[in-house]
């Protein structure tokens, strides 16, 4: 689903972002947000940027404003000069509730075109959009998803924070699908995840078209996950090197099976489990044998009792992704479980895809 721009640590922050770059990461405390939001804020103070932070539950605007003038030594006098402006999120959007997509967005533009006009090099801003709810949500992302397009040739740096109890699998594969880039920390390292289509109703996403490991791919796939739901997510297997036709041939195939999961399988609800397995089989030539399993799915409707024991689909990345997009959808609704079996032969880089009923 994502590639990665950089493995730099959070301590490094101010080489991590460039212009441009609209990113969304997701949060469980306050802590969570001043670990993110306080380097992130510091580093656009140091490279002369105009900062603007709007700041929601349950890291208020007292709490941003003291934790970050303890990391920047001359915070109040920056602060007095007008370069970083913090606010509650009622004192911000009340003035932009009224407001249309694109007049939103001419507000940042604005917000840009003033601090480059005070000899700013542009503007850093954040969100917390944990005060959305349910009838908000939809209209929220069609406006994300419209700041992703304007912000993209911009001096704009845009972070927005998500609440991770709020959301749902599959509204953060969507929060995903509106933001070139995702942050997240799947094994204690910051890592910067791109996504490379911004289409989020194809979730065509690619892998970054390297050589490299096969746990490091499907890791890839699934780091806002495993952030997420650590208990619910287990990878199992050796070291796999991949070349990069491999690579790339695999990651729409594991972008489309992250997606089912979060809106129809295994990491749907809470209750759910998802496992990856592989293996390299030495049997003339060398086969890779990758097996996805999804646990605890409970069935919304009956049906596929019958039929074929399973599908048998040549590789091909166009029509087979979008053919196990179709034959998971419904076996999520009809089944407690699904499997999928994978095998791919490494020497001559052509790719079966098995996909079993249960």
């Amino acid at each position: 689903m994502y590639s990665t721009r950089s493995t730099r640590s959070i301590v490094e922050f101010d080489k991590l972002l460039r212009w441009g770059d609209h990113v969304c990461h997701f949060f469980r405390s306050a802590d969570d947000l001043g670990e993110i939001l306080v380097p992130y804020f510091k580093a656009g103070l140091e490279r002369n940027e105009f900062c603007v932070w709007v700041t929601s539950r349950p890291y208020g605007k007292d709490r941003a404003a003291a934790e970050l003038r303890a990391a920047v030594s001359d915070f109040d006098r920056r602060s007095a000069a007008g370069q970083i402006q913090i606010f509650d999120h009622d004192e911000w959007y009340a003035k932009l509730a009224l407001l249309n997509t694109g007049e939103k967005i001419q507000c940042w533009l604005s917000q840009k075109e003033a601090g480059v006009a005070l000899g700013y090099s542009g503007l850093r801003c954040s969100g917390n959009l944990s005060f959305l709810d349910e009838r908000s949500w939809d209209d929220f992302l069609v406006y994300e998803r419209a700041v992703n397009e304007a912000f993209r040739n911009q001096q704009i740096i845009a972070l927005c924070s998500y609440e991770m109890d709020g959301c749902s699998a599959d509204a953060v594969t969507n929060v995903m699908h509106c933001h070139r880039f995702g942050l997240a920390k799947p094994h204690g390292r910051w890592r910067l995840l791109e996504v490379r289509n911004h289409d989020y109703k194809t979730s065509a996403l690619t892998t970054s078209g390297r050589e490299g490991g096969l746990r490091r791919l499907i890791e890839d796939q699934l780091a806002i996950y495993i952030a997420a739901y650590p208990e619910r997510i287990a990878l199992q297997g050796g070291h796999v090197q991949l070349s990069e036709s491999q690579a790339n041939k695999l990651g729409p195939l594991f972008n489309e099976l992250v997606t089912n999961a979060a809106r129809y399988g295994g990491l749907s609800s809470n209750q759910n489990k998802l496992v990856v397995q592989w293996r390299v089989v030495a049997n003339g030539s060398r086969n890779l044998h990758i097996k996805w399993s999804e646990s605890g799915i409970s069935g919304l409707i009956s049906g596929l009792t019958s039929g074929p024991t399973g599908l048998t689909i040549p590789y091909d990345i166009e029509l087979s992704t979008r053919m196990i997009a179709s034959q998971l959808q419904n076996w999520a609704r009809a089944f407690e479980d699904i499997e999928c079996t994978f095998d791919l032969t490494l020497d001559t880089r052509s790719l079966e895809v098995w996909l079993p009923f249960k």
